[in-house]
């Protein structure tokens, strides 16, 4: 739809900067300013959490390329496990990077000392919206479309004719929403269903209810364990009405590798539901820098 902001000029060449990558880097800093917020309020110092957010990065990353690879079709992958670091092949499996960062995001707060349960009630809206807003950059990117589809007669074109990236349009019942792309990374030049519109939608919604939930939790890792059932119960619909490829699709019949994941992740979360729903909340007193932390200097308290 819009893949590149703006195109630098340079002696090397022209050095594009993506409109998803700039998404990506909002979507970041909108997480982090949540969980920087919150985190004092459980009583952990926001400090601590400025390494989570590195391992968050890295760790995403990683999960996100290695999960594309596991479950993706045509790859050299498994000839080849170095197409891994080559970036120019292959992409991105958004439920791998959560996974990998949630991971090693435990390790990270068992070695802080920082409790682990409350750390991942604080962080599970924060990612939720942070995908939420990654969603709004595949959209201008044109990947993680929806399936192939005739325009329905009535839509309703939303962007100027003069606009040379694709349309959108809106119809007055389901699905509502169809997109066209002239120079995006998936399917150009065809109607498909704008499903990264619906995923960013929804994602909000859940950021929403599960910010209410925190602020009413009755034990430690009901937000965590909501928003795993919650969102394993969605990314399998919105699957359903997905047409991009090299996802990996045909596990167990027909379910994409996202699919798989998310059904791993809803048990996941019914399990942590279940151990945790007599324990209610442990004590919190929030947290305040002592005068020392300030001499020492610290990272900015929002």
């Amino acid at each position: 739809m819009f893949p590149t902001l703006y195109t630098m000029r340079t002696s090397l060449g022209d050095l594009p900067y993506n409109t998803w990558g700039l998404l990506l880097t909002v979507a970041f800093f909108a997480a982090a300013l949540v969980v920087h917020r919150r985190s004092s309020r459980v009583g952990i110092d926001p400090d601590k959490m400025v390494g989570l957010y590195i391992i968050a990065i890295l760790a995403g990353l990683a999960g996100a390329r290695l999960l594309h690879y596991l479950g993706a079709e045509g790859t050299e992958f498994y000839d080849n496990p170095l197409v891994y670091f080559d970036l120019s092949k292959g992409g991105f499996a958004v439920l791998g990077g959560v996974i990998g960062a949630a991971a090693l995001g435990v390790v990270y707060g068992l070695v802080r000392r920082i409790p682990v349960l409350k750390m991942a009630d604080v962080v599970a809206p924060a990612v939720i919206l942070g995908m939420s807003i990654g969603r709004v950059g595949c959209f201008f990117a044109g990947c993680c479309h929806g399936a192939v589809v005739e325009l329905p007669a009535g839509a309703i074109a939303v962007l100027p004719e003069s606009f040379g990236g694709g349309q959108l349009w809106v119809t007055g019942a389901p699905p509502f929403l169809f997109e066209m792309t002239t120079r995006g990374v998936g399917h150009n030049n065809v109607v498909v269903l704008a499903t990264q519109v619906y995923d960013a939608v929804v994602l909000a919604g859940l950021f929403a209810v599960l910010s209410w939930l925190w602020h009413r939790r009755l034990f430690d890792g009901q937000v965590a364990g909501t928003s795993m059932v919650l969102y394993g119960i969605w990314r399998p619909i919105v699957e359903t009405f997905r047409g991009d490829e090299i996802r990996g699709t045909g596990h167990f019949g027909a379910l994409t590798t996202s699919q798989v994941a998310s059904v791993l992740v809803l048990v996941g979360g019914l399990i942590l539901l279940a151990v945790q729903f007599r324990r209610g909340v442990a004590p919190e007193t929030p947290f305040a820098p002592t005068d020392d932390d300030i001499t020492r200097g610290s990272a900015p308290r929002i």
